[in-house]
């Protein structure tokens, strides 16, 4: 499929006319129907499991999930934390164990491999970063490369894109997951994404439905209470969920939150909801694909609903696949239970136990092969994957504000100083720029005593222009994105004094602290490459193209 801004604005034209269809093929339903004839209802209830996985674990926690595969004939496994080649050896081994139906290997890498391994592969920019990149063709080939490495380590879906518009600043569990707060262009991105993981077999899963972008409260830990009436959700949060699913999305994950225009009864989160997975995403929608619960060992269900009850009213609102139970013993045992009392129907587990053998079939599972981990590291960090990175970070930077025109400093003859927060020594930022020009360095911690502080605008003050780099930054409000009061106070009084040129490598809904600021760039991230590149965009070696995904002030 070869992605150009005519086929970007064509699907734009179209979309909601046009319904993506996979045709299902007389083998397909062959095999379906075989498998599951063969299968026997405890098997059909455990394909409905998928069980948290790790690699960086020891020996309890691998005999653990060795158990819970051959009790309970499990469907899948999600990997967490770990390294490429011993989730490589498990899953190898745990395919071993799991008899008639291959597992389904899922993981969340919304953005790569780097998001769960934290050695030998690379990490790749956040959906914030990416959001800021005009050149969506990009993020098509960027869900390409994304679905390579995770078919080279065993994967099969990947809980991504994030299709959750971030519209509140302070929101603390979606933030720099979301391409944004503007709805066209998540849903653009969240496209691209998806197909190109769906073009090279990889299945995308859009969450977090129906919209987990505007609340201050982490379903982790609680419950979100979303108030909006049906109108602004319609226009807002369904919108990149419907396009999606016009577009053929593979699955669907469905947040723990309370949406009061959809289900106004008191603690019952949208995954256990009729009215949300059954008539809203399966009906009205016409989903038809795989639904999964989010991690019911969040505290949002845990801490209203006791274990076991909470997997039957998952199945009852519609799901197909109860992601991370907290206790599977007392899961199954309840279904169990509930089926011979007539309480849960047969034919209800079947409906779901079809639609994951069909995804499975669509997987390539039902001619699975063993993984193999020789030159692992080689493949995950081609030239070709490490240049796509570099792309991405070039195409997102973001010149905010240049009032005068400083930027670039071509042909420059202003008095320039360069001036690094959060690094504890010569940022990379720093040591780029020095490539460029020899202009004076100086360092201040993330906290800035008064002494220091004095010290540092007294040798500041006789520059014309200083270049201020913010590092180390956090990624959330409630603690100020790691910005310290006395780093705030100072970077005022500095403004004041001289013309600030403000580089903050990190989130941009920090800029509601530099509203005064005549030069602002947003890097987004602190890494080595994006420090290396900043400076090469500053001197003018390459331009700056991104433009903000988010509106601040």
């Amino acid at each position: 499929m070869k992605v150009t801004q005519f086929t970007i604005a064509l699907f734009f034209f179209c979309f909601i006319s046009t319904v993506y269809t996979v045709a299902q093929s007389e083998e397909e339903n062959q095999w379906v129907e075989s498998a599951f004839s063969k299968m026997t209802l405890d098997e059909r209830i455990g394909q409905l499991f998928m069980i948290r996985a790790h690699s960086n674990l020891g020996s309890d926690h691998i005999s653990e999930v060795e158990r819970q595969i051959k009790t309970y004939h499990v469907g899948g496994l999600c990997f967490f934390q770990g390294t490429a080649p011993k989730q490589i050896d498990l899953i190898n081994k745990y395919q071993k164990l799991s008899g008639k139906i291959p597992l389904m290997i899922g993981m969340d890498a919304e953005w790569g491999l780097g998001m769960r391994f934290k050695e030998g592969v690379i990490d790749y920019p956040r959906a914030l970063m990416l959001g800021a990149i005009q050149d969506n063709s990009l993020i098509y080939e960027y869900g390409k490369e994304i679905a390579r490495q995770l078919n080279r380590v065993g994967v099969q879906i990947n809980f991504a894109p994030v299709v959750d518009i971030n519209n509140n600043a302070d929101n603390p569990v979606i933030n720099f997951r979301s391409f944004g707060e503007d709805k066209y262009n998540v849903t653009t991105k969240s496209y691209m994404y998806m197909r190109g993981m769906q073009d090279l077999g990889v299945a995308a899963c859009a969450k977090h439905f129906p919209g987990h972008g505007d609340t201050d409260t982490d379903s982790h830990f609680e419950l979100p209470v979303i108030s909006h009436d049906l109108s602004r959700l319609e226009d807002i949060e369904f919108f990149p969920f419907e396009t999606l699913i016009k577009q053929g999305i593979e699955s669907v994950m469905v947040a723990h939150l309370n949406v009061t225009a959809i289900d106004d009864r008191p603690n019952v989160p949208t995954t256990l909801s009729e009215r949300v997975v059954n008539d809203l995403l399966r009906k009205k929608m016409g989903f038809n694909g795989l639904v999964f619960t989010d991690a019911l060992e969040m505290q949002a269900v845990a801490k209203h609903y006791e274990n076991g009850i909470v997997e039957i009213k998952a199945l009852e609102a519609g799901n197909d696949i109860l992601l991370l139970p907290n206790d599977i013993d007392k899961a199954i045992t309840t279904i169990k239970q509930y089926l011979k009392e007539g309480k849960l129907h047969e034919e209800r587990i079947a409906e779901s136990t079809k639609r994951v053998l069909r995804a499975k079939y669509r997987m390539g599972l039902n001619d699975y092969h063993p993984i193999d981990d020789v030159g692992i590291f080689t493949d995950l960090n081609s030239s070709k994957a490490l240049s796509l990175k570099h792309e991405l970070i070039a195409n997102a930077l973001t010149l905010v504000r240049n009032d005068d025109g400083i930027l670039p400093l071509i042909e420059n003859n202003k008095s320039i100083a360069s001036l690094s927060i959060g690094s504890k020594t010569l940022s990379h930022f720093q040591v780029m720029l020095h490539e460029y020009e020899q202009i004076p360095r100086f360092l201040a911690p993330n906290q800035i005593k008064d002494a220091d502080r004095s010290n540092l605008l007294t040798k500041l003050d006789q520059y014309e222009y200083v270049m201020v780099s913010l590092h180390s930054m956090t990624q959330h409000s409630r603690d100020s994105f790691g910005l310290d009061t006395s780093v705030l106070d100072f970077l005022t009084e500095l403004n004041q004094k001289t013309k600030v040129i403000l580089l903050i490598f990190g989130n941009p809904y920090s800029l509601k602290f530099f509203d005064e600021f005549d030069h602002v760039v947003v890097c987004y991230d602190d890494d080595r490459l994006t420090q290396n590149l900043t400076a090469q965009a500053v001197f003018g070696a390459i331009s700056f193209k991104g433009r903000l995904p988010v509106s601040v002030t």
